[in-house]
Formats: structure tokens, sequence, C-alpha cells
């Protein structure tokens, strides 16, 4: 019990709280273990497209047009992006960045570029990052049986603050959230990605030399 004392005397909620979520933030970006669908409409001539902020991968992208293409978008290499900018029905995505306002805004590019508008014609399929908790009565985002991984990563930082007598308990929960890593990493092949592909330069253009 003094033990335990001790060791409290070098963390705060605050602290605890904030070790939660930074494992419930590497949980995620270390397999798919929350999936999400958002929608967007495509813009006549507008090639790039945001996604959401707390997005980590894009897993596919479909487009589904009133009158026209309706099919899964095929991934291709930002190298492979169509120099031409030609416009028609988007066939391919590419994954890619955009400045906003002075700040970098993740985003990905239709190739074609839609040569008319639609509405909500775009579903993009992608890891999302949890909410943060902003309180201990607060569930976390995590389904259930990821919320274990959480505890071990949150008693391993503590652990390390409570001084060096502490330093096996901090190991031994430190191996264990690396057993929950292990798990999450295995559980993201359960998912099958999207691999870009590469367009035949058919017409040439990659060797093509721009003054």
């Amino acid at each position: 019990m003094g033990e335990d004392t001790a060791a409290s005397s070098f963390i705060t909620d605050a602290q605890i709280l904030n070790f939660l979520n930074e494992a419930q933030r590497k949980i995620c970006w270390e397999g798919n273990v929350i999936l999400t669908c958002a929608t967007a409409s495509t813009v006549a001539s507008q090639e790039h497209y945001s996604v959401p902020t707390d997005y980590i991968k894009i897993h596919a992208v479909f487009l589904y047009r009133s009158a026209g293409a309706q099919l899964k978008l095929t991934p291709i290499s930002l190298n492979s992006r169509d120099p031409r900018k030609t416009t028609g029905d988007p066939q391919f995505y590419y994954i890619a960045g955009i400045n906003v306002s002075g700040a970098n805004s993740p985003d990905f590019g239709l190739n074609p570029i839609p040569s008319s508008s639609g509405s909500a014609d775009l579903e993009i399929y992608f890891t999302q990052s949890p909410l943060a908790m902003v309180n201990g009565g607060q569930a976390p985002e995590v389904q259930a049986h990821w919320q274990d991984a959480l505890v071990p990563y949150a008693l391993w930082k503590t652990y390390l603050r409570a001084g060096k007598e502490y330093l096996p308990m901090a190991q031994m929960m430190r191996q264990e959230w690396q057993d929950w890593v292990t798990k999450a990493r295995q559980y993201s092949q359960q998912l099958r990605l999207d691999s870009p592909q590469t367009i035949q330069d058919t017409a040439g253009y990659l060797n093509v030399v721009f003054a």
C-alpha cells in the first residue's frame, strides 16, 4: 500500500488521462482498429479533395454517379498522375497533400479530373484516429476488446516516472503493451488494403522533357 501511494505521487490524473489518449492514438495507428466512411461531392474541374482531419490512412474510394460511373476507384501512385489533367469520370485516386491557409492538409486527387459536379457521390473508407477523452469518466472510443491495451501503456509510463525501483514493473508493462501492438499489426492484415497501380504510359508522357 505504501509503494502504491509513493508511486501515485509521481503522476496526476491529468497525466494518466494523457497516457490513455496516447495509447488510443498509437494502437489505432498500428492497426485498422477504427474504420469509418466519409462522403464528399465531386466538383467539376476540381482535382483535389480534403479528407477528414482524424484520418490515418485511406483504404478505398468509391464513385457513385446518378448517371455515369459507379465504381471503386483504383489507387495509383502520385508519380502515375496524368500530367495532362484530362477531365472525365474519375477512375483512379492518389494520396497527396495541399497547403490551406499556410498549413498542410492531407487530401487525395482524382484522375481523370471530374468533368461535372456530383452530390455526395464519393465514399471514402479510412482508418481514423480516436476522439480524445477529456475526463476520467469518458470511455475510450476504441472498441471494448482494444481498451485493455490502454492500461499497460499508461502503467508503463507511470512506473517510469516513479523511480528506478519501479523499472521491473515498467518493463513488464512495456512488454504487455508491445504484445498489444503486435496484435494490432496482425489485425490490420485482415483488411486487404488498396495497392497503388501504375497507369501504362501509352502516350509517352513520362519521357517528355519540359523546357
